[in-house]
Protein backbone atom coordinates (compact mmCIF):
# COMPACT_ATOMS: atom_id res chain seq x y z
CA UNK A 1 0.00 0.00 0.00
CA UNK A 2 1.17 3.59 -0.50
CA UNK A 3 2.90 5.33 1.82
CA UNK A 4 0.61 8.19 4.04
CA UNK A 5 2.67 10.84 2.72
CA UNK A 6 1.60 10.48 -0.63
CA UNK A 7 -1.44 11.83 0.19
CA UNK A 8 -2.21 15.06 -0.54
CA UNK A 9 -3.85 17.47 1.53
CA UNK A 10 -7.45 18.38 0.86
CA UNK A 11 -7.80 21.50 -0.93
CA UNK A 12 -9.94 24.56 0.70
CA UNK A 13 -12.73 24.22 -1.77
CA UNK A 14 -13.48 20.79 -0.62
CA UNK A 15 -13.92 22.12 2.69
CA UNK A 16 -15.62 25.04 2.12
CA UNK A 17 -18.15 22.74 0.27
CA UNK A 18 -18.41 20.99 3.93
CA UNK A 19 -18.38 23.88 5.86
CA UNK A 20 -21.14 24.20 8.43
CA UNK A 21 -22.99 27.63 6.52
CA UNK A 22 -22.60 25.90 3.49
CA UNK A 23 -25.77 25.90 1.43
CA UNK A 24 -27.19 22.39 1.48
CA UNK A 25 -27.57 22.46 -2.38
CA UNK A 26 -23.71 22.11 -2.00
CA UNK A 27 -22.87 20.21 0.68
CA UNK A 28 -25.27 17.40 -0.99
CA UNK A 29 -23.62 17.42 -4.67
CA UNK A 30 -20.06 16.63 -3.26
CA UNK A 31 -19.16 13.57 -5.07
CA UNK A 32 -16.87 12.61 -2.16
CA UNK A 33 -16.87 11.87 1.91
CA UNK A 34 -14.87 13.56 4.58
CA UNK A 35 -14.26 10.72 6.96
CA UNK A 36 -12.92 11.70 10.08
CA UNK A 37 -10.83 8.59 11.47
CA UNK A 38 -9.44 8.62 15.46
CA UNK A 39 -8.86 5.34 16.39
CA UNK A 40 -6.66 2.74 14.12
CA UNK A 41 -8.05 3.50 10.88
CA UNK A 42 -5.58 6.42 11.21
CA UNK A 43 -2.53 3.79 10.74
CA UNK A 44 -1.39 3.12 7.40
CA UNK A 45 -1.42 -0.35 8.04
CA UNK A 46 -5.32 -0.91 8.89
CA UNK A 47 -6.76 1.55 6.45
CA UNK A 48 -4.58 1.38 3.22
CA UNK A 49 -3.33 -2.29 3.99
CA UNK A 50 -6.43 -4.10 5.68
CA UNK A 51 -9.22 -2.47 4.34
CA UNK A 52 -7.23 -1.38 1.06
CA UNK A 53 -8.67 2.25 1.29
CA UNK A 54 -7.29 4.47 -1.38
CA UNK A 55 -8.16 8.17 -0.11
CA UNK A 56 -8.00 10.98 -2.59
CA UNK A 57 -7.02 13.60 0.22
CA UNK A 58 -6.17 14.20 4.08
CA UNK A 59 -6.80 16.83 6.46
CA UNK A 60 -5.01 16.40 10.23
CA UNK A 61 -7.96 18.21 12.48
CA UNK A 62 -9.06 19.04 15.97
CA UNK A 63 -12.35 18.34 17.56
CA UNK A 64 -13.02 20.69 20.22
CA UNK A 65 -16.75 18.81 20.44
CA UNK A 66 -15.49 15.45 21.00
CA UNK A 67 -12.86 13.66 23.31
CA UNK A 68 -11.07 10.16 22.46
CA UNK A 69 -12.51 7.37 25.12
CA UNK A 70 -11.73 3.54 24.86
CA UNK A 71 -15.65 2.19 26.39
CA UNK A 72 -16.66 0.23 23.33
CA UNK A 73 -16.66 -3.11 24.61
CA UNK A 74 -14.35 -5.74 22.18
CA UNK A 75 -13.34 -9.06 22.56
CA UNK A 76 -12.52 -9.95 26.79
CA UNK A 77 -8.33 -11.70 27.02
CA UNK A 78 -7.80 -10.45 23.48
CA UNK A 79 -9.27 -7.52 22.60
CA UNK A 80 -11.52 -5.61 25.61
CA UNK A 81 -12.41 -2.50 24.35
CA UNK A 82 -12.14 -0.74 21.34
CA UNK A 83 -11.49 3.28 20.48
CA UNK A 84 -14.95 5.54 20.48
CA UNK A 85 -15.48 8.96 21.23
CA UNK A 86 -17.73 11.27 24.16
CA UNK A 87 -19.15 14.51 23.78
CA UNK A 88 -17.10 16.82 26.25
CA UNK A 89 -17.96 20.45 27.49
CA UNK A 90 -15.74 23.35 25.91
CA UNK A 91 -14.58 25.55 28.15
CA UNK A 92 -15.38 29.34 27.89
CA UNK A 93 -12.29 31.32 25.51
CA UNK A 94 -10.23 33.16 27.73
CA UNK A 95 -11.25 36.80 26.10
CA UNK A 96 -8.35 39.75 26.68
CA UNK A 97 -9.17 42.29 28.86
CA UNK A 98 -10.51 45.53 26.94
CA UNK A 99 -8.65 48.01 29.29
CA UNK A 100 -5.08 46.12 28.87
CA UNK A 101 -5.44 44.50 25.47
CA UNK A 102 -2.20 42.11 24.26
CA UNK A 103 0.87 44.09 23.13
CA UNK A 104 1.14 41.59 20.54
CA UNK A 105 -1.49 39.00 18.17
CA UNK A 106 -3.14 35.96 19.92
CA UNK A 107 -1.33 32.89 19.18
CA UNK A 108 -2.54 30.67 16.08
CA UNK A 109 -5.08 28.35 18.04
CA UNK A 110 -4.34 25.83 14.72
CA UNK A 111 -0.74 24.77 16.05
CA UNK A 112 -1.20 23.37 19.90
CA UNK A 113 1.94 24.23 21.87
CA UNK A 114 2.83 22.22 25.08
CA UNK A 115 -0.55 22.39 26.22
CA UNK A 116 -3.24 20.23 25.31
CA UNK A 117 -6.82 20.60 26.20
CA UNK A 118 -8.46 17.02 25.85
CA UNK A 119 -10.10 17.46 23.02
CA UNK A 120 -10.36 15.12 20.26
CA UNK A 121 -7.01 15.13 17.19
CA UNK A 122 -7.87 13.10 14.24
CA UNK A 123 -7.55 12.31 11.03
CA UNK A 124 -10.20 13.56 8.05
CA UNK A 125 -9.59 11.74 4.83
CA UNK A 126 -11.84 12.18 1.82
CA UNK A 127 -13.16 9.24 -0.03
CA UNK A 128 -14.86 8.10 -2.34
CA UNK A 129 -18.83 7.04 -1.43
CA UNK A 130 -17.72 3.19 -2.18
CA UNK A 131 -14.65 3.39 -0.45
CA UNK A 132 -16.86 4.79 2.06
CA UNK A 133 -19.06 2.27 2.09
CA UNK A 134 -16.45 -0.28 2.35
CA UNK A 135 -15.16 1.66 5.75
CA UNK A 136 -18.83 1.20 7.48
CA UNK A 137 -19.13 -2.08 6.12
CA UNK A 138 -15.73 -3.16 8.07
CA UNK A 139 -17.01 -1.48 11.22
CA UNK A 140 -20.14 -3.79 11.67
CA UNK A 141 -22.35 -1.91 9.34
CA UNK A 142 -23.80 0.50 11.51
CA UNK A 143 -24.72 -2.57 14.96
CA UNK A 144 -21.95 -0.40 16.67
CA UNK A 145 -21.18 2.39 15.49
CA UNK A 146 -23.52 5.19 14.56
CA UNK A 147 -22.73 7.97 11.86
CA UNK A 148 -22.86 11.32 12.97
CA UNK A 149 -21.62 14.49 11.75
CA UNK A 150 -19.07 17.10 13.71
CA UNK A 151 -17.71 19.94 13.11
CA UNK A 152 -13.31 19.97 12.52
CA UNK A 153 -10.76 22.25 12.87
CA UNK A 154 -8.01 22.03 10.37
CA UNK A 155 -4.73 21.72 11.95
CA UNK A 156 -1.97 22.59 8.78
CA UNK A 157 1.69 21.06 9.12
CA UNK A 158 4.04 22.91 10.24
CA UNK A 159 6.47 24.75 7.76
CA UNK A 160 9.23 26.87 8.99
CA UNK A 161 8.97 30.74 9.97
CA UNK A 162 9.20 32.92 7.09
CA UNK A 163 11.35 36.50 7.62
CA UNK A 164 8.31 38.19 7.90
CA UNK A 165 5.50 36.95 9.38
CA UNK A 166 2.01 37.62 9.37
CA UNK A 167 -1.01 35.90 11.58
CA UNK A 168 -2.56 33.44 8.95
CA UNK A 169 -6.53 33.34 8.62
CA UNK A 170 -8.44 31.67 11.43
CA UNK A 171 -9.00 28.01 10.31
CA UNK A 172 -12.54 27.66 9.32
CA UNK A 173 -14.36 24.34 10.87
CA UNK A 174 -16.09 22.16 8.47
CA UNK A 175 -18.28 19.24 8.78
CA UNK A 176 -16.82 15.62 8.48
CA UNK A 177 -18.78 12.24 9.30
CA UNK A 178 -17.01 9.91 11.78
CA UNK A 179 -18.52 7.11 13.77
CA UNK A 180 -19.86 7.19 17.66
CA UNK A 181 -21.05 4.66 19.71
CA UNK A 182 -23.37 6.06 22.50
CA UNK A 183 -22.55 4.93 26.26
CA UNK A 184 -26.18 3.76 27.75
CA UNK A 185 -25.61 3.12 31.21
CA UNK A 186 -28.36 0.39 32.66
CA UNK A 187 -30.40 1.67 35.10
CA UNK A 188 -30.10 0.38 38.74
CA UNK A 189 -33.20 0.48 39.93
CA UNK A 190 -34.65 -2.26 36.48
CA UNK A 191 -34.22 -5.26 38.66
CA UNK A 192 -34.29 -8.33 36.90
CA UNK A 193 -34.99 -6.67 33.78
CA UNK A 194 -31.44 -5.01 33.80
CA UNK A 195 -29.69 -8.34 32.28
CA UNK A 196 -31.84 -8.45 28.90
CA UNK A 197 -31.97 -4.92 28.64
CA UNK A 198 -28.10 -5.33 27.23
CA UNK A 199 -29.32 -7.31 24.82
CA UNK A 200 -31.37 -4.79 23.43
CA UNK A 201 -28.97 -1.91 23.74
CA UNK A 202 -25.33 -3.77 22.99
CA UNK A 203 -23.12 -4.23 25.76
CA UNK A 204 -22.33 -1.55 27.52
CA UNK A 205 -19.91 -1.94 30.55
CA UNK A 206 -20.79 -0.72 34.32
CA UNK A 207 -17.51 1.13 34.64
CA UNK A 208 -16.92 2.34 30.79
CA UNK A 209 -13.27 3.70 31.65
CA UNK A 210 -12.39 0.37 33.27
CA UNK A 211 -11.01 -1.78 30.18
CA UNK A 212 -7.86 -1.17 28.84
CA UNK A 213 -7.05 -1.25 24.63
CA UNK A 214 -5.09 -4.10 23.84
CA UNK A 215 -1.09 -3.73 22.88
CA UNK A 216 -1.63 -4.50 19.58
CA UNK A 217 -4.48 -2.20 18.97
CA UNK A 218 -2.84 0.84 20.66
CA UNK A 219 0.41 0.77 18.32
CA UNK A 220 -2.44 1.51 15.65
CA UNK A 221 -3.12 4.46 17.17
CA UNK A 222 0.52 5.44 18.20
CA UNK A 223 1.71 4.38 15.14
CA UNK A 224 -0.96 6.54 13.05
CA UNK A 225 -0.59 9.81 15.21
CA UNK A 226 3.07 9.67 14.15
CA UNK A 227 2.59 8.53 11.12
CA UNK A 228 0.32 11.87 10.24
CA UNK A 229 2.56 13.79 12.73
CA UNK A 230 -0.09 15.06 15.13
CA UNK A 231 0.93 17.03 17.57
CA UNK A 232 3.88 15.30 19.97
CA UNK A 233 1.79 16.15 23.18
CA UNK A 234 -0.90 14.07 21.35
CA UNK A 235 1.53 11.45 20.09
CA UNK A 236 2.64 10.96 23.93
CA UNK A 237 -0.66 11.37 25.04
CA UNK A 238 -1.19 7.74 23.42
CA UNK A 239 2.19 6.20 24.31
CA UNK A 240 1.51 6.97 27.75
CA UNK A 241 -1.17 4.56 27.83
CA UNK A 242 -1.54 1.05 29.31
CA UNK A 243 -2.58 -1.65 27.28
CA UNK A 244 -4.46 -4.63 28.47
CA UNK A 245 -1.61 -7.56 29.02
CA UNK A 246 -2.91 -11.04 30.41
CA UNK A 247 -0.30 -11.38 33.22
CA UNK A 248 -1.59 -14.73 35.10
CA UNK A 249 -1.62 -18.28 33.84
CA UNK A 250 -5.40 -18.54 34.24
CA UNK A 251 -5.56 -15.62 32.12
CA UNK A 252 -4.16 -16.99 29.10
CA UNK A 253 -5.64 -19.87 29.16
CA UNK A 254 -8.71 -18.33 29.56
CA UNK A 255 -8.16 -16.08 26.26
CA UNK A 256 -8.31 -19.15 24.31
CA UNK A 257 -11.25 -20.18 25.82
CA UNK A 258 -12.60 -17.78 24.86
CA UNK A 259 -12.14 -17.93 21.23
CA UNK A 260 -13.13 -21.20 20.87
CA UNK A 261 -16.43 -20.71 22.40
CA UNK A 262 -17.22 -17.63 20.75
CA UNK A 263 -15.38 -16.69 18.00
CA UNK A 264 -16.71 -18.81 15.30
CA UNK A 265 -20.23 -17.12 15.55
CA UNK A 266 -18.53 -13.66 15.73
CA UNK A 267 -16.87 -14.67 12.45
CA UNK A 268 -19.63 -15.77 10.73
CA UNK A 269 -21.61 -12.81 11.60
CA UNK A 270 -19.27 -10.66 10.88
CA UNK A 271 -18.55 -11.92 7.27
CA UNK A 272 -22.40 -12.05 6.40
CA UNK A 273 -22.73 -8.10 6.77
CA UNK A 274 -20.48 -7.94 3.86
CA UNK A 275 -23.26 -9.24 1.67
CA UNK A 276 -26.27 -7.85 3.47
CA UNK A 277 -24.37 -3.99 3.60
CA UNK A 278 -26.78 -0.66 1.25
CA UNK A 279 -24.93 1.41 -0.44
CA UNK A 280 -24.10 3.12 2.53
CA UNK A 281 -22.37 0.04 4.04
CA UNK A 282 -25.26 -0.43 6.64
CA UNK A 283 -26.83 -3.86 7.37
CA UNK A 284 -30.52 -4.53 8.24
CA UNK A 285 -31.62 -3.40 11.42
CA UNK A 286 -32.20 -6.93 12.37
CA UNK A 287 -29.03 -7.89 11.69
CA UNK A 288 -27.39 -5.10 13.30
CA UNK A 289 -30.13 -5.82 17.02
CA UNK A 290 -28.49 -9.52 16.48
CA UNK A 291 -25.21 -8.69 16.31
CA UNK A 292 -25.93 -6.49 19.11
CA UNK A 293 -27.52 -9.12 20.94
CA UNK A 294 -24.43 -11.66 19.96
CA UNK A 295 -22.00 -9.44 21.99
CA UNK A 296 -24.23 -8.46 24.55
CA UNK A 297 -24.81 -12.28 25.26
CA UNK A 298 -21.09 -12.97 25.60
CA UNK A 299 -20.36 -10.18 27.38
CA UNK A 300 -23.09 -11.25 29.94
CA UNK A 301 -21.01 -15.28 29.88
CA UNK A 302 -17.60 -13.54 30.71
CA UNK A 303 -19.65 -11.53 33.51
CA UNK A 304 -21.01 -14.75 35.13
CA UNK A 305 -18.76 -17.46 34.17
CA UNK A 306 -15.41 -16.32 32.89
CA UNK A 307 -13.57 -14.10 34.98
CA UNK A 308 -14.75 -15.75 38.15
CA UNK A 309 -12.59 -18.75 36.48
CA UNK A 310 -9.72 -17.05 34.48
CA UNK A 311 -9.82 -13.36 35.98
CA UNK A 312 -10.25 -10.56 34.64
CA UNK A 313 -10.43 -10.28 30.62
CA UNK A 314 -10.59 -6.18 30.52
CA UNK A 315 -7.62 -4.82 32.58
CA UNK A 316 -4.22 -5.63 33.70
CA UNK A 317 -3.82 -7.53 37.04
CA UNK A 318 -0.57 -7.31 39.25
CA UNK A 319 1.33 -11.07 38.18
CA UNK A 320 1.77 -11.71 41.99
CA UNK A 321 -2.56 -10.63 42.85
CA UNK A 322 -4.73 -12.78 40.32
CA UNK A 323 -8.30 -11.58 41.39
CA UNK A 324 -10.91 -11.10 39.85
CA UNK A 325 -13.06 -8.30 39.95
Amino acid sequence: YPPISSIPSTSFERLAQAAEDAPKDVATIAETVLYLAYGSNMSAETFLGKRRIRPLSQMNVSVPLLRLTFDLPGLPYREPCFANVGYRKVPDPKLPDPLHPPIVPPLDPRKPGLEWDGSLLGVVYEVTKEDYRNIMRSEGGGSGYQEIAVPCIPLPADVGLPEKPTLPPLPKPFLAQTLYAPYIPLDAGAGKKSWWARFVTGPHRPKPDYAQPSARYLKLLVDGAREHNLPQVYQDYLASMQPYTPTTLRQKIGQNVFLLVWAPMLMYFFTITTFLADERGKVPRWCANTISGLFGIMWYSYDKVFVHIFGDGERTQEPKKDLTR
